[in-house]
């Protein structure tokens, strides 16, 4: 106890531990999350596959012609869809593909399900990342993923748009976009920003505290 009451009672001691203990924390949780994909590599059900294009559900989408080295695709209405009715059987981190449009795509995103039956939201959707040459992927977050919707672009309901992709596949878990093992442990930019910020909130709130109850104990005094 008077070792605490020694390391609290020098100067900036408050703020380098909420540094120190929010350092730990997260140095656990990425060696949490590199041993759940370990463990899921290992049971068989993290894997790389290929999914053809015309194995997906297309709503408001036509098949131009497709085969194992490109896939055409032309949209029908504004709402084109993309989708994998079941992936149930895997855990997905990734969705990744290429491919070219002809028009204005606008929009991108992918939607996915965390239970059977479970509708479409826009609380579970994720954003592409452009890789540059038509390439984009999807980091989908760490929960289980029951189904996923690619919409693959948002055109005018008036206008019509080709899309080729190229291969006529689209990846899930593609081994290029997943982390290597020292990446679990090197955050965001965003994620720094709040390794920064919070730990620095979580001082001045305790130092606060520590204020209040020595004033409460000085007047009980």
């Amino acid at each position: 106890m008077k070792t605490l009451q020694r390391w609290f009672s020098r100067r900036g001691a408050l703020p380098l531990t909420c540094y120190l203990a929010a350092a730990a924390l997260w140095l656990v949780l990425g060696a949490v999350h590199w041993g759940s994909d370990a463990l899921a590599r290992s049971a068989g059900t993290m894997y790389a596959a290929e999914i053809p294009v015309t194995d997906w559900q297309l709503a408001g989408l036509t098949d131009a012609g497709s085969t194992a080295e490109s896939a055409a695709l032309t949209t029908t209405d504004g709402d084109p869809q993309m989708i994998l009715e079941d992936v149930s059987g895997m855990v997905v981190r990734t969705v990744s593909y290429a491919v070219e449009f002809d028009g204005d795509a606008r929009e991108m995103c992918l939607y996915y399900t965390t239970q059977v039956g479970q509708d479409y939201s826009q609380d579970r959707r994720v954003f592409p990342e452009s890789l540059g040459d038509g390439r984009y992927l999807y980091t989908l977050p760490r929960t289980t993923i029951v189904a996923l919707r690619l919409d693959p672009c948002s055109p005018d309901a008036n206008k019509t748009v080709g899309l080729t992709f190229t291969p006529g596949t689209i990846s899930l878990n593609a081994p290029k976009t997943l982390p290597a093992a020292w990446q679990y442990f090197v955050p965001s930019w965003y994620q720094a920003f709040c390794l920064v910020l919070y730990p620095a909130l979580a001082a001045a709130a305790l130092s606060w505290l520590r204020a209040v109850w020595r004033a409460l104990r000085r007047k009980s005094a």
